[in-house]
């Protein structure tokens, strides 16, 4: 197989734009010396994982995005999930969406054309930054109520993103909310948080969101 289709075999496309600028990728494949013999990582390796980090974790479906029928939805799980897993609209602030679009734009209009990775055009630009701005996280900014696991939900969640405004979910979803970011915390962080964590910050979202 030639090196140029063995690298694309690689599950993430927009890693080999790190790895093109930096490394390149072009002349050879990732070396699988070094980590995986019990020796120090290779920097191909090092830069993988870096960017792996940075990536949506999976844990959403096309049908759980709001108005999924929307063009900003269907063209969010066309362009986004062609390089990673599709990202939840509220994985951001407002404020933020805009910088990290345009960030995965630029990534794209910088891979090969080799890797027919879809590129939108400026008018579905806008419609997926309006789609993604509309439906982003709320934050909670200064107003977060008092209660038992409050400083504990701050400590947790704000370690990977901006506080969600309680009343962004009904108590009845905030269980399953927290369980999967419970979920995304030891991949994206290496740390695990515990049942009774998960629980008293669970409970006092719950509260918080009447």
């Amino acid at each position: 197989m030639p090196k140029r289709q063995t690298c694309r075999t690689l599950r993430y496309p927009l890693l080999l734009l790190t790895m093109s600028v930096m490394v390149g990728c072009a002349d050879g494949t990732p070396s699988t010396e070094g980590t995986e013999q019990g020796g120090p990582a290779t920097s191909e390796e090092l830069l993988l994982a870096s960017a792996l980090v940075a990536l949506p974790p999976a844990g959403i479906t096309a049908a759980d995005l709001p108005d999924s029928d929307s063009p900003g939805a269907q063209q969010v799980v066309q362009y986004c999930t062609a390089c990673h897993a599709l990202p939840s609209p509220a994985s951001h602030s407002a404020t933020d969406w805009p910088s990290v679009l345009r960030r995965m734009w630029l990534r794209i209009e910088r891979l090969d054309p080799s890797f027919e990775v879809p590129a939108p055009n400026g008018g579905e630009r806008m419609v997926m930054s309006e789609y993604l701005v509309e439906n982003a996280l709320r934050v909670s900014r200064a107003n977060l109520p008092s209660g038992v696991g409050r400083n504990l939900f701050v400590a947790r969640c704000g370690r990977c993103h901006e506080l969600p405004d309680p009343s962004q979910h009904t108590p009845d979803d905030w269980a399953g909310v927290v369980r999967r970011m419970q979920g995304h915390m030891e991949p994206m962080l290496g740390e695990f948080m515990s049942q009774a964590d998960s629980r008293q910050i669970t409970a006092y979202l719950q509260t918080a969101s009447q």
